[in-house]
């Protein structure tokens, strides 16, 4: 009799172990700070998406992407945001403000790093210019890297919106470069480098599957895929890759340029995932990237207890 109220009850609570949003705090591995010089072109530009036949409303100023992305911080609970160029925006708010520092002198790069402003390099994205990451030209990134002992951020698909070649400038910018298995020999070259791929190696799933089996050290971002990608597709990328046991290096990622309604999108895609566990999505949204990031007890601590006051 026991075990059929044991049966019973597993019956009754194992689909809300899958169905319940994920409401903790949350760390997003890939937002971008601007300023008039970095972004202008971007400004005040309505992102049409043909693939699921939205628009997602742009900012006009880089104050206005500022604000709307920390009020999308203060409704989400998002504690900590890898910034590309965060030192723009760590002034206002640097407990949650991590700095990737990107396009600027190696020099630079390592006073920041000494300085302790540094927490990540990239996004690395040599895929704009027709370049893969095995290019003689990044080596000193990657090995900048290894030495300072900081995670990098690299960049392949997709690149810019649907068309970007034909109606972004993109003209470099070539799908036959998009493997991630050209980080392979980056690698097997640099052991002991932290790094990510951004945007999961979409859509070379089996490939990405392969790259994280063979290099425990790969991590990857989900970014951008999770609310620029009709939501079957993602959803079937991402189980691809917890199903083969890769679910404790997925890290959470919006991509957030200057349409802060994308976090949003981003946050309710994963949550309506109903193959992942509440534990799961703890993992993605928060454990493996404070993990990734090496923070100690009393920082997770903190951020774990936030939503108890």
């Amino acid at each position: 009799m026991k075990t059929i109220q044991v049966i019973v009850a597993l019956f009754f609570t194992a689909p809300y172990l899958y169905a319940q949003d994920y409401t903790g705090p949350i760390i997003d591995m890939h937002i971008h700070a601007y300023n008039d010089e970095l972004a202008g072109m971007l400004f005040g530009m309505d992102h049409w998406n043909p693939l699921k036949n939205e628009t997602y409303k742009g900012v006009t100023t880089p104050e206005e992407q500022k604000t709307g992305t920390f009020k999308k911080f203060s409704e989400h609970n998002i504690v900590l945001a890898l910034t590309s160029d965060g030192q723009l925006w760590d002034k206002y708010e640097s407990d949650k403000i991590l700095i990737s520092g990107r396009n600027m002198p190696l020099d630079s790069l390592k006073k920041m790093a000494e300085q302790g402003k540094l927490s990540a390099i990239g996004e690395l994205n040599p895929f704009y210019g027709g370049i893969t990451a095995d290019h003689e030209s990044q080596k000193q990134n990657f090995d900048l890297a290894e030495e300072l002992d900081l995670p990098v951020g690299f960049h392949i698909m997709p690149g810019g919106p649907p068309g970007g070649i034909y109606n972004m400038g993109l003209d470099k910018m070539r799908v036959k470069n998009a493997n991630p298995k050209q980080l392979e020999e980056v690698l097997v070259s640099h052991p002991k480098m932290k790094i990510f791929i951004m945007h999961g190696g979409w859509p070379y799933l089996e490939d990405m599957k392969a790259m994280m089996y063979a290099h425990p050290q790969l991590h990857i971002d989900i970014s951008a895929i999770d609310w620029i990608l009709p939501k079957a597709e993602f959803l079937n990328f991402l189980k691809g890759l917890v199903d083969s046991g890769f679910g404790k290096r997925i890290m959470f990622g919006s991509d957030q340029m200057v349409w802060p309604e994308t976090i949003s999108i981003a946050i309710d895609a994963i949550n309506s995932a109903d193959f992942l566990t509440l534990n799961q999505k703890a993992d993605i949204f928060y454990n493996n990237a404070a993990n990734f990031l090496g923070l100690n007890e009393k920082e997770i601590a903190k951020h774990k207890n936030s939503l108890k006051h």
